[in-house]
């Protein structure tokens, strides 16, 4: 059951869009809503700072909105209704948990075992999607930069893992580092996101459930019950 309500007449649920004006009964129309108020607060402002003429400085915000749109989509994927911060331990309902398992599930060609670990003061880092939670995604968050076992470049990858060359350990060891290119994750992370849309709205069985978890928290969210027949 959702802790609050809107006052449906005096917010919006997209740019432009006010909750009153979509039919909830309406799984169509709430999916195009859901659509549209992604659209609008990460993929346009994302491209937008693509196609700037100074796109490439961007690379670093452009990172962190792809890190929120992953969260955001892991979130609807899994149904999930808590985070760590409601939780504080690191049960399978954690934001971390879903982040992971989220990568694993729709980017799999992204994620698996690292080469060699990357040590850190919170633990071993075995594969790519630790490094893309704890380096990029709570790094750019929480920190303000990605820590330096992880960076932010035109690579000619998604992501480049490299050995040696960029980072040591305090005590002179070499530590892996995993490069990211910003601009070719969104891409991919667009297309993920735009056959889950696709998913919700195929009649197939087979997708009832993607359906049941996304309403779980979409009406968690937003405070509004929905009707899921197509």
């Amino acid at each position: 059951m959702p802790f609050y309500t809107p006052v449906q007449n005096a917010r919006a649920f997209r740019r432009m869009t006010r909750y009153d004006e979509i039919n909830w009964n309406n799984f169509s129309e709430v999916v195009n809503a859901f659509h549209g108020r992604i659209d609008d607060w990460y993929i346009l402002p994302t491209k937008e700072l693509i196609n700037h003429k100074d796109g490439g400085h961007y690379a670093f915000a452009i990172m962190a909105l792809n890190c929120l749109l992953i969260d955001t989509l892991s979130q609807f994927y899994f149904g999930a209704d808590r985070s760590p911060s409601e939780r504080r331990d690191s049960f399978p309902e954690s934001s971390q948990a879903k982040f992971k398992d989220f990568l694993v599930a729709q980017l799999s060609h992204r994620t698996g075992p690292l080469p060699t670990k990357i040590e850190s003061a919170r633990g071993d880092l075995l594969t790519f999607e630790d490094v893309l939670y704890s380096g990029f995604r709570c790094g750019i968050l929480h920190q303000a930069h990605v820590p330096l076992y992880g960076g932010i470049a035109g690579v000619p990858g998604v992501l480049e893992f490299e050995a040696t060359g960029k980072t040591k350990y305090a005590d002179g060891r070499n530590c892996p580092t995993v490069i990211c290119f910003p601009q070719k994750l969104f891409s991919e992370i667009e297309t993920v996101f735009l056959k889950y849309l696709v998913d919700l709205m195929n009649p197939d069985p087979a997708f009832t459930d993607l359906r049941r978890r996304f309403k779980a928290k979409f009406e968690d969210s937003f405070g509004v019950t929905i009707n899921t027949t197509i």
